[in-house]
């Protein structure tokens, strides 16, 4: 049982990004004991707005058509900096470089009006031995001012070859791949070379493996790839027009990257009130995410 005391860290205000990416790369060489203990943390900021222009321009570059919609998966890249500064303290004990986002799901009570503010926390969640390795959830709240919360995100990690501290516990499976050709309907999906690059401009999220490919090869990959939360931000832009409401639910399992420039294939079906969808290659059967939305 972890030992471990809770902390909340309150901020005025997001703080920077690029102090947590000098801090990520001097972790980055750090060896990871096992067992690991995460620590319970909170990183929290009161009365957070939107701002227009930025609400916009992530709009356009995920290709979601009203400039003005908080998008389901805006909040989560406003929050950047916070899990950022979350994962960068001091006694975290993992390097934030090598972490592999492997799945991500958002849950809303109902839209997000671009004139409203809210109290924003990122808490460390729980952790689980997998086979790869230990995967960690990264909780993303944006509350009502005082109230409860209006819409959450759930990042797994993963962190391959190292073991938590305690028991190991278990995550519901992941939902698998559509497969029935015969009633799935098809959208192409294009991703330019430098889509990372100008995606880490909106999103401060300035990962080596997304921007170029030099820096990707330092990763082990043979091109830069794309960020998974530009991808999930594309998938919602073309499945949400065709749901008859406005998603609450919205689940991806991250599989294989994909790498810049690409171009995929939107594989979708209906299901519970919602689509069941597959991100595949697009002259292959390679499968980059895969999910629902409801």
């Amino acid at each position: 049982m972890s030992t471990t005391t809770a902390r909340v860290f309150d901020l005025p205000a997001l703080p920077p990004v690029l102090p947590a990416f000098a801090r990520a790369a001097l972790s980055a060489s750090r060896k990871v004991g096992s067992p690991v203990e995460i620590p319970q943390w909170t990183v929290r900021v009161p009365s957070l707005g939107f701002d227009r222009q930025h609400v916009a321009a992530y709009n356009a570059l995920c290709g979601i058509s009203r400039a003005d919609q908080v998008a389901m998966t805006y909040p989560q890249v406003l929050a950047t900096p916070l899990y950022l500064n979350l994962m960068t303290r001091p006694g975290f004990p993992l390097p934030l470089m090598g972490l592999v986002h492997v799945g991500n799901r958002i849950e809303a009570r109902r839209e997000l009006r671009i004139d409203e503010n809210f109290d924003v926390a990122v808490s460390l969640g729980a952790s689980r031995e997998v086979r790869a390795g230990l995967e960690l959830d990264l909780i993303i709240s944006f509350n009502e001012l005082g109230g409860d919360a209006i819409w959450q995100a759930t990042m797994t990690l993963l962190r391959r070859g190292v073991k938590r501290q305690g028991e190991p516990s278990s995550r519901p499976p992941a939902a698998a791949p559509v497969s029935d050709a015969g009633i799935a309907q098809y959208v192409a999906i294009r991703a330019p070379e430098d889509i990372g690059r100008r995606y880490a401009r909106i999103s401060q999220d300035f990962n080596p493996i997304h921007l170029h490919a030099a820096s990707a090869k330092l990763f082990g990959f043979k091109r830069a790839i794309a960020h998974g939360l530009w991808t999930k931000a594309r998938v919602l832009a073309e499945l949400s027009p065709r749901l008859a409401q406005a998603p609450r639910r919205f689940d991806v399992q991250f599989r294989q990257p994909l790498l810049l420039p690409g171009r995929a294939t939107l594989r979708h079906t209906p299901n519970a009130g919602g689509l069941d969808f597959s991100l595949v290659e697009a002259n292959g059967s390679k499968v980059h995410l895969s999910g629902t939305l409801r």
